[in-house]
């Protein structure tokens, strides 16, 4: 798609002050003839200890213009993953339903006899779904159309994407965690390597391989098997590299509990395209083929003649992990993707709030608070209001996409990040919710059936410095029960269930 010119940025901080003030004077309106909160919810929170000013709740019943209730409903609050809502909407009615990403194989020169007289180009398209059954089909295609020598360089093609603008450990630290997995055009398996290790019990020799498979790099196994229960007391798997760019060594030490048999460590202990480039060398290395050059990353030259190319999945299958799971690298993909299929290559944070945001005001959705970072939640810097959120999913459920939105989302007590709450309830399966937690908040948005068969518009966001998820928690889950039937917050008291309880600790990846 050409490239079309963009309209004017506004800064995260500013604001139309005209359009804020029209903004209000209708919330104000609109949100006149809304309830108190109730009762029960307020024990909740004086229970929690949870002020009444930290709680923004819009609640609506899809069928009517007005909300039933509207608490601190236009004050901005961080919304962690349930933004993640916002960037899932605004893909479907931007990219459609049938949208897919492409990954493609370009050769840099003549193939005679199997051989390739130059470089062979691996482009990435920024499908965040690929696995390593994907890319073994992808090169096996290559094989089967005759390319067996590669006679320059591997080279990985990224440019589709803008570096990023910041490291994997800045948001909390956790540079190897899965959860703050960066962005680019070309990643196999969410960018994680997993070490795979299997005991034999006969011999009670232990094996160890990776997952994606990673090309000239040694396992060396110091791992002392221990005879014990699969306890984490007894059974700590440490995997260190060496080399910083292109590692030669994996060590790993540690104990291994002999009743453990099977286990496997993940985490993003490379950087992109070693993980992904090496794992291409691996495989095709399997399959038979040569590589004379080396591995390296580039940019495909306008010679280049197109080879091979697969699709990802359509875009709804790919929305269930990102809202199911709160995938945040995929969210994060997708958040670039829309700028980039609006104004072109390469994709950026910039394009990305742009294109959404002028989507939004095509929609007629003005929301003047709304802030934008990467489109995943997994940012301090996100804001929107619960009465924007609330709006916004009214506005979807009477929309195209309605059914491919409401089949991304977790389902009470059945599936996703909400599987644990409700099993055995009478709220089981009747909310399609997506969640959100990062440090200091604690947020629920979606959709809620109640005893009666009505279904509502629900968004809850609690926003402290201090609060404790557990307390937050406890909260939303007096807030559906309310929503379900109005005394069952009172009868079964608001102290929630599940994981809600005080000892639930959750990391901080805005799910």
């Amino acid at each position: 798609m050409a490239a079309q010119r963009r309209p004017t940025t506004r800064h995260p901080g500013a604001l139309n002050w005209g359009r804020r003030l029209f903004g209000v004077l209708v919330a104000a309106l609109g949100l006149a003839h809304a309830e108190p909160l109730p009762v029960a919810i307020d024990k909740a929170l004086r229970l929690q200890q949870i002020n009444q000013v930290d709680l923004s709740l819009y609640l609506r019943e899809v069928t009517q213009t007005q909300p039933r209730i509207a608490v601190n409903a236009d004050t901005p609050r961080q919304p962690a993953s349930t933004i993640k809502l916002l960037t899932s909407i605004a893909a479907l009615g931007r990219l459609g339903p049938n949208f897919r990403w492409q990954t493609r194989a370009w050769l840099d020169g003549p193939l005679v006899n199997g051989r390739l007289a130059g470089n062979l180009i691996i482009q990435g398209g920024g499908d965040p779904s690929l696995r390593l059954a994907d890319l073994w089909r992808f090169l096996r295609a290559l094989r089967a159309q005759g390319l067996q020598t590669i006679g320059g360089d591997l080279i990985i093609d990224n440019s589709a994407f803008d570096p990023p603008e910041t490291t994997r450990a800045a948001f909390d630290g956790k540079g190897q965690s899965g959860y703050n997995a960066l962005p680019v055009a070309f990643s196999i398996d969410e960018q994680l390597t997993q070490v795979e290790l299997r005991l034999d019990p006969k011999s009670a020799a232990l094996s160890a391989w990776l997952e994606p498979p990673v090309a000239n790099l040694d396992i060396q196994n110091q791992l002392k098997v221990v005879k014990a229960p699969c306890q984490t007391k007894h059974h700590r798997v440490h995997a260190a590299l060496t080399g910083e760019h292109a590692p030669t060594i994996m060590t790993l030490t540690g104990t291994f509990a002999s009743e453990c048999q099977r286990d496997s460590v993940a985490g993003l202990l490379l950087d992109p395209v070693q993980q992904a480039g090496r794992a291409v060398l691996a495989l095709w290395q399997d399959l038979g083929g040569r590589l004379e050059g080396t591995l390296r990353e580039g940019v495909r030259p306008k010679g280049a003649t197109l080879l091979h190319a697969i699709e990802s999945p359509e875009l709804p299958v790919v929305l269930r992990d990102v809202n199911k799971w709160s995938n945040n690298l995929i969210a994060r993909t997708l958040f670039l993707t829309i700028g980039m299929e609006r104004y072109g290559r390469p994709a950026t944070l910039e394009k990305g709030r742009d294109a959404i945001k002028e989507w939004l005001d095509q929609q007629g959705l003005d929301f003047p608070e709304l802030v934008l970072d990467n489109g995943s939640g997994l940012s301090r810097s996100d804001r929107i209001s619960a009465q924007s959120m609330g709006r916004l999913l009214a506005w979807a459920y009477t929309h195209p996409g309605m059914a491919e939105l409401m089949a991304s989302l977790p389902i009470l007590g059945v599936d996703g990040t909400l599987h644990r709450r409700f099993k055995r309830e009478p709220l089981r399966a009747q909310g399609h919710l997506k969640t959100g937690t990062t440090r200091g908040v604690t947020a629920l948005a979606g959709f809620l059936d109640d005893a009666r068969g009505r279904r509502w518009v629900l968004v809850s966001l609690i926003n402290n410095p201090r609060l404790a998820t557990w307390r937050g928690k406890a909260v939303e889950d007096a807030i559906l029960r309310w929503v379900y039937d109005e005394t069952g917050g009172e009868r079964r008291g608001a102290g929630g269930s599940g994981p809600a309880g005080k000892a639930a600790k959750l990391s901080e990846r805005g799910d």
